[in-house]
């Protein structure tokens, strides 16, 4: 029989050396995962990993806790933010509110303008030439502080009842002033405790009933004279001052012993400032008097010009029971009555 040829079979062929090759290359790279190099340290080592793991555990809470306080500062400012808001709404309607009353004044005025223009020029001589009555006008009350100037001599001792309710009167037509005081004609304090440059009694209603009450019995009142001079210069030196509003009632019923036209021209020098020319107090006349006689005539002359010379107001009280009693020089009285 014939032989069948085969090829040689060669176990070095190049299949062989890929195998061989493969299988080396997978030992080496399995000895470089498996056995780490010992020439530096490994940064993705688990003792490694496991530090940094805590580090970043450890610097998380302070972040926490600061997020926290941001947060809460964060809610705090929007709140803040809202009650500006609420409060900035507010002003804008009161701005509104202003500028409505404003256009309203204006609108007014506007009107009282056009009323003005309308009157005639009568109208306006009339407004021009109106001036307060000298002979018997209303007593002005835009004084601040009173003061009482009283004639408590003998002769009027029968018109004291009226005398008292008339200062009642008038402190009912001042309902809010600072400061009373009352002194006889001579300049002599009578509310105790409340004499001397300066003093005043305060406006309150227990002080007012206080003053009635002490008026009630004028045997206690101190010696008078009939002539208001010293207790003008007193009450002018020792209470006026620069701006304050003071009104003198004097209240009376004679003059005694004095020449008309020498004692307002001594109470005018008083009651004047040198330098402006302005009368320091305002001066009323209260006169108390009931039949018609020769010193009562010459005392309501007198309080008539001392009030007009003095921006004041005289005013005549009729007393139907005094018989005409005047205060003599010595002391004495002497009826002058029929």
């Amino acid at each position: 029989m014939k032989r069948i040829g085969r090829r040689d079979t060669n176990i070095f062929s190049l299949a062989f050396l890929d195998i061989i090759a493969c299988g080396f290359g997978a030992i080496v790279l399995l000895l470089l995962i498996v056995k780490p190099d010992d020439s530096g340290t490994n940064i993705f080592s688990e003792n490694e990993l496991l530090k940094n793991l805590f580090s970043l555990q450890d610097q998380k809470k302070p972040l926490e806790a600061d997020l926290l306080k941001q947060n809460t500062k964060f809610n705090e400012l929007q709140k803040s933010f809202e009650l500006l808001g609420k409060e900035e709404s507010g002003i804008f309607k009161q701005i509104e509110s202003v500028k409505q009353q404003q256009s309203i004044v204006e609108e007014m005025k506007d009107r009282l303008d056009i009323a003005q223009q309308s009157l005639t020029e009568e109208m306006k001589k009339i407004l021009k030439e109106n001036k307060r009555d000298q002979e018997v006008g209303g007593i002005p009350i835009d004084s601040e502080y009173i003061i009482f100037i009283i004639d408590n001599s003998g002769s009027m001792r029968p018109a004291w009842d009226s005398v008292v309710r008339e200062m009642q009167n008038i402190m009912d037509i001042h309902p809010t002033i600072k400061g009373i005081q009352v002194m006889n004609d001579q300049g002599i304090y009578l509310i105790k405790g409340y004499g001397g440059k300066g003093k005043w009694m305060i406006d309150t209603p227990s002080n007012r009933e206080r003053v009635l009450d002490m008026l009630k019995n004028p045997t206690n009142l101190g010696y008078s004279m009939s002539n208001p001079v010293n207790g003008i210069r007193k009450a002018i030196n020792n209470h006026h001052i620069e701006g304050r509003k003071i009104s003198i009632y004097l209240l009376g019923d004679d003059l005694t012993n004095s020449n008309v036209d020498l004692t307002l021209d001594r109470i005018d020098r008083i009651n004047t400032d040198k330098l402006s020319g302005k009368k320091k107090v305002r001066i009323h006349g209260i006169i108390f008097a009931g039949l018609a006689h020769s010193n009562l005539i010459k005392y309501s002359n007198f309080m008539r010009h001392l009030s007009l010379n003095n921006e004041g107001t005289s005013l005549y009280i009729p007393i139907p029971n005094h018989k005409g009693w005047v205060d003599c020089p010595a002391g004495g009285c002497a009826y002058q009555g029929d």
